[in-house]
């Protein structure tokens, strides 16, 4: 009997420890599965939280480009104004001009070619306006503002020569 009992007591003690191996593994594929989905769901989280920050950051890029881009246009648009000012002005003054006779003449003649030449300069630097970008637009636009008012008092030097007679 003692024999069976030992018997008995192995088969049961060989149950236990399969049921507690299967157990421990049970655990082990839970502890894991679990983690696994920790792992994809903090995942998840931090690219949420990277494509929000990215979705911010290009709205805030692209505001401060609209923001640029009207600037630009409104100083174009203001230029492009005193520019066409300046050229209806010299047109009235160079008719005005070329009815003039002998030193007066001489003198708007030149004066003349001061305002040409001080539109022409102009005239590059808005072309330079259309295609610059960034600190190069910068540059173009300060240097056609310079220009302009260049423009400006070779058209108030005409205007004073043809006045003079």
């Amino acid at each position: 009997m003692r024999k069976k009992t030992w018997t008995w007591a192995l088969v049961c003690g060989a149950l236990a420890l399969s049921a507690l191996a299967t157990t421990g593994c049970d655990d082990k594929e839970k502890a894991q599965a679990t983690a696994e989905a920790q792992k994809k769901e903090a995942d998840d989280k931090a690219a949420a939280t990277k494509k929000e920050a990215d979705d911010k950051a290009a709205a805030a890029k692209k505001e401060v480009d609209d923001k640029a881009q009207k600037a630009a246009m409104d100083a174009k648009v203001a230029l492009k104004k005193d520019s066409d000012a300046a050229d209806r002005k010299i047109t009235y003054l160079k008719e005005k001009a070329s009815k003039l006779t002998g030193a007066a003449k001489k003198n708007a003649d030149a004066a003349v070619g001061e305002v040409d030449k001080r539109r022409d300069a102009l005239r590059g630097d808005t072309t330079k306006l259309e295609t610059a970008a960034g600190a190069e637009w910068d540059t173009a636009k300060a240097s056609a503002t310079a220009d302009l008012d260049q423009l400006t008092k070779a058209i108030d030097s005409l205007e004073s020569t043809i006045t003079k007679k």
